[in-house]
């Protein structure tokens, strides 16, 4: 069983160490992306999916609710972050998303995404694909396994579904001894082993807030 372990000492300028990972548009010319990017005045969250996996292992009543805990946390976090674009609220991009879902049963995800983003009128939509969502085994002060936490998140281009903008998260917790880099975050969550959805929330403010800084930055 592992145990958190508190240190008193020291490292107080040690910074988080970043676990999302972001993607350059690397394909685009810059002045091309630039135009894009302030393109997008309007966006549509779409409901997070998992990927095929996942259901192999769990049922899928726990696999809906994992996906629909995300998007709310996506969504609250993207209201918070990013005022300088409009969000469309969530239960009109959840049941557009639907309805488009139940007339093209067999169509990928994506696609899906950026027809509801044309029916809702929106410059681009956010896409969310889970990879994994593993609760902790044990309690807030001991686990036998940590949560762990792993999903992507794309903006598409609702006119093309070009990939305008993307990032990744995937965290395992660890204790203060295993990575000294994350001391930070040790304290900030309370010295504590926290559950999936803490974790997953965390993973949408992160996520959020790159986008945020994504629309923000210069070229």
């Amino acid at each position: 069983m592992y145990i958190l372990v508190f240190i008193f000492v020291c490292c107080p300028n040690l910074t988080a160490f970043n676990e999302t990972k972001a993607y350059g548009q690397i394909e685009e010319p810059e002045a091309t992306e630039t135009i894009k990017k302030e393109k997008i005045k309007a966006l549509a969250l779409i409901p997070f999916t998992s990927k095929s996996g996942i259901a192999e292992t769990k049922p899928e009543e726990e696999i809906t609710t994992n996906e629909r805990f995300l998007t709310v946390s996506l969504y609250d976090a993207l209201i918070r972050e990013t005022g300088r674009i409009k969000i469309t609220p969530l239960q009109e991009s959840e049941a557009a998303y639907a309805q488009i879902k139940s007339e093209k049963e067999f169509s990928y995800y994506r696609d899906i995404a950026v027809s509801a983003g044309k029916k809702l009128n929106v410059d681009a939509v956010m896409t969310g694909v889970i990879s994994e969502y593993r609760e902790r085994e044990g309690s807030e002060l001991g686990v036998e396994s940590p949560a762990s936490v792993a999903f992507s998140v794309q903006v598409l281009d609702a006119e093309d579904g070009t990939i305008l903008w993307e990032t990744y998260f995937t965290e395992t917790q660890k204790s203060l001894l295993e990575n000294l880099f994350e001391i930070d975050k040790f304290f900030k969550r309370g010295g504590k082993w926290i559950t999936a959805d803490e974790l997953a929330k965390e993973g949408a403010r992160k996520a959020a807030s790159e986008f945020n800084q994504y629309l923000l930055t210069e070229n």
